[in-house]
């Protein structure tokens, strides 16, 4: 079976939304390009696509054996550009109708974006509460609830079943991490989350346990979120409502 259908056994209702039509999309890369070292070829040519709240997005990264281009290394420079971390040759990175690169750090990262990198995404020596309670520190919002009841309920969202507090998250099952970091992620109140391969290194029920989580979160969370996956895997990749391939 494959991980789409397996994931369409564990959600409830979780059929995508039409999508509107709309003056801005959530989040899109117009005709990007990244530059690649010098007298090489570009390691992104004009990428486009375009991406809306309640949806789930992947973007399937492959191999180009005639440029020499790995797929690593297109995957690095499309989480470089889309989390803002990267300069574009030519083309533009938009989140409804603000360009990012005009954008402060704080507000694209602390309140526009929601980034799930491969590398730390948590902060091994605390737990799952503090991981959350850090990013919400972090982005230098107001909340209207006691912060740590918001990142109890954050928690609870992305199905964390593991105590929320006094035990390090690096010492909790991989699966467990990155719930936390998905929590993390949208603790800022981002309509965007970006995703570097959030199921790497996870098997069987864990894999859907965290796809399913982000499927949830985009069809029914509240507000709900354009999530978007970056992924080498083509199975990852086709459990998503639509897959871009770059």
């Amino acid at each position: 079976m494959t991980l789409a259908s397996r994931i369409d056994r564990v959600l409830v209702g979780g059929g995508a939304d039409d999508v509107l039509l709309k003056t801005y999309p959530t989040f899109a890369l117009n005709k990007v390009t990244v530059s690649g070292a010098k007298g090489k070829v570009n390691v992104l040519d004009s990428v486009d696509f375009a991406c809306y709240a309640g949806h789930a997005y992947a973007v399937l990264v492959t191999d180009d054996p005639d440029s020499g281009l790995t797929a690593d290394a297109k995957r690095r420079a499309l989480m470089g550009v889309m989390t803002g971390l990267t300069p574009v040759a030519s083309g533009a990175v938009m989140n409804k109708s603000a360009n990012i690169a005009e954008l402060e750090p704080v507000e694209l990262r602390g309140h526009r974006l929601g980034i799930v990198p491969q590398r730390y995404a948590v902060q091994p020596a605390l737990d799952a509460e503090q991981n959350v309670l850090y990013a919400m520190e972090a982005s230098n919002r107001n909340f209207l609830k006691p912060k740590p009841v918001i990142a109890r309920e954050l928690l609870a969202k992305v199905g964390f079943s593991e105590a929320t507090s006094g035990i390090p998250v690096g010492k909790l099952p991989l699966v467990q991490q990155r719930l936390a970091a998905i929590a993390r992620a949208i603790s800022t109140e981002a309509e965007v989350l970006i995703l570097d391969e959030p199921t790497l290194g996870l098997e069987g029920d864990d894999e859907v346990t965290v796809f399913a989580t982000l499927a949830k979160l985009a069809h029914s969370g509240d507000p709900k979120h354009c999530v978007i996956v970056l992924t080498e895997s083509r199975e990852v990749a086709e459990a998503a409502d639509t897959l871009f391939e770059i």
